[in-house]
């Protein structure tokens, strides 16, 4: 009995001690380590930064390769250092603590060092999406059908919680791209609305919301229609002359205005005309 009652001694010992570990940085070594109150190492200095641990000494932030991951009492890793905030790292721990034995769905967007590319990281640190994106958000909070809006070659789309790219990086801005997923996640009818976009030679034409063609690019430039879905027109311009067509890509206003403004004048009339 003495002998148990000795171990819990020591064990009580050192959760006192490790919870008032601090950090401290190391001149010789030009480390982060962590020390007790009385000054000594607890946790040898091997760190680029490091953070106070958490209430209850649960988790730290540290820093190596200019990226945070965090550490446990013991100086063990529980998250991989691939977070470019200190507060994302001990985001990631507890989210391994909620989830338990169960996989996690949580994923953040996180930016590669090496490549500039951003992708997205599970709570333990690991690449679940490798990165391949000039730019990404991070996920919608829908409980189903989650998407992130991203970019690549200029050009805009989104991506599923699975690396699925479910809407075509097309689109000519983010907001267009961010209401294609929308759609998407609500599985409207394809067609219930066009966005118009150009091939890499600089043709216009339209695409759904799943990125696909819906009126072939034949355009030296497209609007966005304006109108509502039974009563709709977008000006288009083609061989130096813009006039308007519907949304089956049919012309409305005949391509005969030297000037845009004129055809969206005309489109107005039309659609007050319907």
């Amino acid at each position: 009995m003495k002998k148990i009652y000795f171990l819990i001694f020591l064990g009580t010992m050192f959760s006192v001690s490790a919870q008032k570990m601090k950090p401290l940085y190391d001149q010789f070594s030009r480390s982060w380590g962590y020390v007790s109150e009385k000054g000594m190492w607890m946790i040898n200095p091997a760190f680029e930064a490091a953070e106070d641990f958490s209430d209850g000494n649960v988790v730290a932030a540290v820093m190596l390769n200019k990226r945070w991951g965090a550490i446990n009492s013991k100086g063990t890793v529980v998250v991989e250092p691939i977070f470019e905030f200190s507060s994302q790292a001990v985001e990631a721990y507890f989210q391994q603590l909620e989830s338990k034995d169960q996989n996690s769905e949580w994923i953040l967007v996180v930016k590669d060092i090496e490549s500039g590319k951003f992708g997205f990281a599970n709570c333990k640190g690991a690449w679940v999406i490798k990165p391949q994106y000039d730019v990404a958000t991070d996920f919608t909070d829908y409980s189903y059908k989650r998407y992130s809006t991203v970019k690549k070659d200029e050009k805009w789309g989104c991506i599923s919680d699975k690396g699925e790219l479910v809407v075509k990086t097309v689109f000519e801005t983010q907001d267009q791209a961010t209401d294609a997923g929308y759609q998407w996640h609500k599985n409207e009818p394809l067609g219930v609305w066009l966005y118009p976009a150009q091939t890499k030679e600089g043709i216009w034409g339209y695409v759904n919301y799943r990125g696909n063609w819906a009126i072939k690019p034949i355009f030296e430039y497209a609007q966005e229609f304006v109108g509502d879905r039974y009563n709709r027109c977008a000006v288009v311009k083609i061989d130096g002359s813009w006039g308007c067509v519907d949304d089956r890509g049919k012309y409305v206003v005949d391509p005969k205005f030297p000037f845009a403004g004129q055809a969206v004048r005309a489109g107005f009339d039309w659609r007050k005309s319907k």
